[in-house]
């Protein structure tokens, strides 16, 4: 009874969040691609499908990776505690690859910033 509890709040938790994250992620990430890639629609386009292909990859692919049970559990209290740890963990995560992105597209604006920037002669 208890793994049945396990199962269903760590899956209905983590795909509530996964699906509401991304959403999120891909409406306030379209902005910082288009100043990152300005003037080229294509890429901006061709970049987000890729980071969004990538969190639901890392997102779905920890879900499955993590969602087994090695233990018994034995009262609510350790369901708690183990769902708390497999989606802190996930969150944890998804948090660490969203600010190397975030990194990566601070350094290809500053590059396009720079190449845009007039020469001093």
């Amino acid at each position: 009874m208890y793994q049945t509890t396990y199962y269903a709040t760590y899956l209905g938790i983590s795909v509530a969040l996964i699906f509401w994250l991304g959403r999120v992620l891909h409406r306030a990430g379209a902005v910082l691609l288009d100043e990152a890639f300005h003037d080229k629609p294509t890429l901006v386009r061709a970049v987000g499908q890729l980071l969004d292909i990538g969190f639901y990859l890392m997102s779905i692919g920890y879900l499955a990776a993590w969602a087994s049970l090695t233990w018994p559990m034995n009262s609510y209290g350790e369901v708690a505690q183990a769902v708390s740890g497999r989606v802190g963990g996930m969150l944890l995560m998804l948090g660490v690859v969203h600010l190397f992105n975030l990194f990566l597209l601070a350094l290809f604006r500053r590059r396009t910033v720079v190449a845009a920037a007039p020469a001093n002669s």
